[in-house]
């Protein structure tokens, strides 16, 4: 039973990244099954049977996508990190996976498909996005419990610094294709968007407070 099923799981893998080879060459319209299985072998039965349909492939690419973004994202706070270097860290990681071309190739794709298919849209924001939220808004949670940072909705907020982390470089992407971002572009506008963040979220220096605690 193991052997079989990780056999069913390589099947599966292949699958996967052949159909995003191919969604990323030609397109969602312009893939066909025929066109994924030429890479992998095997049979549209086997499509069906792990994935349902192409809409159902390609949302599984979009998961894997958004997986990597939040493995990437996932920055562990250490007790001696303050919160304004974890909130660079997370957000350079962020941003990168933001930025992948892979994932803006995806995004555009997405985007046309989620007009006719809302509940696909609303299945990635909650394997992606919110997820993501869900673990910014914990560590938030985390500097408001220690007197760090004064936030009413770490939740909000969370989304909020996650839009102000993107900025216009996904835009543009999106927009022009533009992917020549560098490491340095991408710091600079991280750290000037975590501080107008902490500006507006720090807590006001008092008896056990300065503003060097963050």
């Amino acid at each position: 039973m193991t052997e079989l099923l990780e056999r069913q799981r390589a099947r599966r893998d292949r699958i996967l990244a052949a159909a995003r080879v191919r969604f990323m060459e030609k397109g969602f319209k312009g893939t066909s099954l025929d066109h994924i299985i030429e890479l992998t072998g095997g049979s549209r039965r086997n499509i069906y049977e792990m994935f349902g349909d192409k809409e159902g492939l390609f949302e599984a690419v979009l998961r894997q996508l958004m997986a990597e973004i939040l493995e990437e994202a996932d920055v562990l706070p250490s007790s001696d990190m303050p919160a304004r270097e974890w909130l660079e860290e997370f957000g350079r990681r962020f941003l990168r996976g933001m930025l992948n071309p892979d994932v803006i190739a995806a995004f555009r794709q997405f985007i046309a498909i989620a007009a006719d298919r809302p509940e696909l849209g609303q299945q990635a924001y909650e394997s992606g996005p919110r997820v993501l939220h869900g673990k910014l808004a914990d560590y938030l949670d985390t500097q408001v419990s220690t007197g760090v940072l004064e936030i009413e909705d770490t939740t909000s907020a969370a989304r909020i610094l996650t839009e102000m982390l993107k900025g216009d470089m996904q835009l543009r992407a999106l927009m022009t294709g533009y992917s020549a971002f560098t490491d340095e572009e991408i710091g600079a506008h991280v750290t000037k968007a975590v501080r107008l963040f902490l500006d507006g979220a720090r807590a006001r220096p008092g008896p056990e407070n300065s503003p060097e605690d963050t």
